[in-house]
């Protein structure tokens, strides 16, 4: 069901989760967007607004290692481009705990160790994919934000891909963000198996949407 909560003397609606989603707390809502978004269809176009354009500047080209460092910092900044106009929190950690994701003590540190990692994976035998699912599933994993981990973390992979000279994968986003459906139970089935140590299901994942990318001539990845 649907509850009203007070914020700043106004009353919203809040959401009611999916499966294998962070709760949305509508509270951290930019003050231009509380009067406009009661709901998660009426979010959805205000935060797809953004992330397209900067899918267009991180991926309609092959960015260079100036322009796309993978850094922390760079990471951090790359989630507040793409939900900043929406959510104040954009780019910041969590200091809470969520249901998904490692405690919120370990993330600055989890953090840290994954873009000091990153770099040496040129080095080892890792395929660029299995490279790509690596970054997706740790990235999603920390869960560093408040929300939108997911979208963030495939964007980080494609663009890891991209900078590469590798096709991107193709996701399905409006099956993933949008609602339940058979696509998102196999996407939250596999991360749960990487969980596991068992990355070959998101890997598989990864190829599939990739392969989608090479057939449809795609040199753009929806993400939004």
């Amino acid at each position: 069901m649907w509850s009203p909560i007070s914020i700043m003397g106004e009353y919203v609606t809040t959401w009611k989760a999916i499966p294998g989603e962070t709760p949305i707390d509508p509270s951290g809502l930019r003050r231009s967007l509380r009067g406009r978004v009661h709901n998660r269809d009426e979010l959805i176009p205000y935060e797809a607004q953004n992330i397209r354009i900067v899918i267009k500047k991180y991926l309609a080209s092959m960015p260079s290692r100036s322009k796309v460092p993978f850094t922390e910092k760079w990471a951090l900044k790359v989630h507040k481009e793409m939900f900043g106009k929406v959510w104040t929190w954009s780019g910041t950690f969590r200091t809470f705990d969520v249901t998904i994701g490692i405690p919120a003590e370990k993330v600055q540190t989890e953090f840290h160790k994954l873009f000091a990692d990153i770099h040496c994976w040129q080095e080892s035998n890792m395929t660029l994919l299995e490279q790509a699912a690596t970054l997706h599933y740790r990235a999603v994993k920390i869960h560093p934000f408040q929300n939108g981990n997911g979208r963030w973390a495939r964007l980080l992979a494609n663009i890891w891909l991209r900078q590469h000279g590798h096709a991107l994968t193709y996701w399905p986003e409006t099956g993933l963000a949008g609602g339940e459906s058979p696509i998102r139970q196999e996407y939250i089935a596999a991360l749960k198996e990487a969980n596991k140590y068992n990355l070959k299901p998101l890997i598989e994942l990864h190829e599939r949407y990739t392969a989608a990318t090479v057939n449809h001539g795609e040199t753009e990845s929806d993400e939004t």
